[in-house]
């Protein structure tokens, strides 16, 4: 009991509790990203790896396919209602697997097994989650999950390391339209600004979030070119116009990005 609280303390205070650099900023994602309900599974992962029957580089590994698991859930709105009874039998599962005694291989074989509300959605399931969804919201929790989203596929673009703390989202078509905005959208500029507002497409991160508002987009491409070194603003530099066609482009290339991030 003692060394499962140790686990347990390492999982849910990482940067307090977990002494391994690599470690602690796996469970620091999996905190972002609210994702407790794997705990009780990673606690008996925690205890194979102090026993010494899994390496450090397996463990990492099945912490990102657990992550896999719950981001691609999240874009195609899957319930998080089954995750508890998921997690409570999983290593179970794992365990009974016959033809292999490798940890990670048994761990994804199952998830990619799983059907129906369990299961762990394809490559073009997310695709089209990632296009179509509405992740931006009211809750600062699910907005910080959008964030480390946002962040994690700015690292995938640079080896430059981007200090990301000060950043914000930004939406670029604004949350409020202005004439300039509508003129840019079209005669249906209501209907798309409801359908794409919040989509990934249309977010970014940015330190001058106060600074872009509702300006032009023009203008924020000229903000972006002068003042931010975030390469997912670099997609900007050469756009005239933001529309229905440019926020799915981007949220096309963007999930080309997070479908081989976050793989299964």
């Amino acid at each position: 009991m003692i060394n499962f609280a140790e686990y347990y303390q390492c999982l849910v205070f990482p940067q307090e509790s977990e002494n391994k650099d690599e470690l602690k900023d796996r469970f620091i994602r999996l905190n972002r990203l609210d994702f407790g309900t794997c705990h009780i599974f990673l606690l008996n992962i925690y205890k194979d790896f102090q026993d010494k029957h899994l390496s450090i580089q397996d463990f990492l590994q099945i912490v990102d396919c657990l992550e896999s698991y719950f981001v691609r859930r999240f874009f195609v709105n899957k319930s998080t209602r089954i995750l508890g009874k998921i997690f409570e039998n999983l290593y179970k599962e794992i365990k009974q697997q016959s033809k292999s005694n490798n940890t990670l291989f048994n761990l994804k074989k199952v998830l990619r097994d799983y059907q129906g509300e369990k299961s762990w959605p394809s490559d073009d399931e997310f695709r089209e989650g990632l296009i179509k969804k509405d992740i931006y919201g009211k809750n600062a929790k699910t907005n910080d999950r959008v964030k480390l989203i946002l962040e994690t596929i700015e690292r995938r673009m640079t080896k430059e390391m981007v200090d990301t703390d000060n950043l914000t989202i930004e939406h670029i078509m604004p949350q409020k339209l202005t004439p300039n905005w509508q003129d840019m959208l079209g005669d249906n500029h209501e209907q798309i600004h409801k359908t794409w507002l919040h989509t990934l497409g249309n977010l970014t991160l940015t330190a001058y979030n106060s600074d872009l508002s509702n300006k032009q987009f023009l203008d924020k491409v000229s903000l972006f070119n002068k003042k931010t070194n975030v390469s997912l603003n670099k997609y900007f530099y050469d756009k005239n116009v933001w529309n229905k066609e440019e926020i799915e482009k981007r949220a096309n290339y963007l999930a080309d990005l997070a479908i081989e991030i976050w793989s299964r």
